[in-house]
């Protein structure tokens, strides 16, 4: 295997790339030590020897420490390990050791994703973000037990908004059709609630 290209990053960084298509980043020091240069061939067991003593360890803390501030889908935690930068390999190992003790569950991120945000967003728009960080509901959960009722959602929007007995003037109405329509509710729920609401 051969590397292709090394650049410097920031002051202390280096970035090397190899002809498989890997990439990484690592201190510019640990990197003089191996002693290797663009240009130059390196032995596939010694590259391996290299992923697991230098970067794996590393990424499996990176890893444990980004679960432990807050739960992630599978692939916020694989762009932030490419991003910091970890090669493939070494990603997909710290995944196999994360998977043995269960900490990376999608349906469960799904599930308390929904459950925090469900009372000011609609479907749609859940169903969007959800789907930015790599997860289709349709393939995970029910969609039907865990996304709200968009109705209900509205109808809590607005009485939040206006209290019990909601007397908005025609502007002020106007103002929250928008509002909605930006987060993802169909005119047709926002209409049935107007009415239901007798505003």
């Amino acid at each position: 295997m051969q590397v292709t290209y090394t650049e410097k990053t920031g002051k202390t960084k280096i970035r090397v790339e190899l002809d498989n298509g890997d990439s990484f980043v690592m201190n510019e020091r640990d990197w003089n030590r191996l002693d290797l240069k663009a240009g130059e061939c390196v032995d596939e067991s010694r590259l391996y020897e290299f992923y697991r003593d230098y970067f794996l360890p590393k990424a499996k803390q990176k890893a444990l420490n980004l679960l432990r501030m807050r739960d992630r889908s599978r692939l916020e935690l694989e762009q932030k390990l490419r991003y910091d930068g970890y090669p493939g390999p070494v990603i997909r190992e710290t995944f196999a050791y994360i998977d043995q003790y269960h900490y990376l569950d999608d349906r469960r991120f799904a599930k308390n994703y929904i459950e925090y945000r469900k009372h000011k967003k609609s479907r749609r728009e859940l169903e969007y973000e959800l789907s930015l960080k790599g997860i289709h509901l349709g393939e995970l959960v029910d969609e039907e037990d865990t996304l709200p009722d968009d109705q209900e959602t509205i109808r809590n929007l607005i009485l939040k908004k206006w209290g019990e007995e909601p007397a908005p003037d025609m502007k002020e109405k106007e103002r929250m059709i928008r509002y909605l329509g930006r987060h993802g509710f169909h005119m047709s729920d926002i209409r049935k609630v107007y009415r239901d609401l007798g505003i």
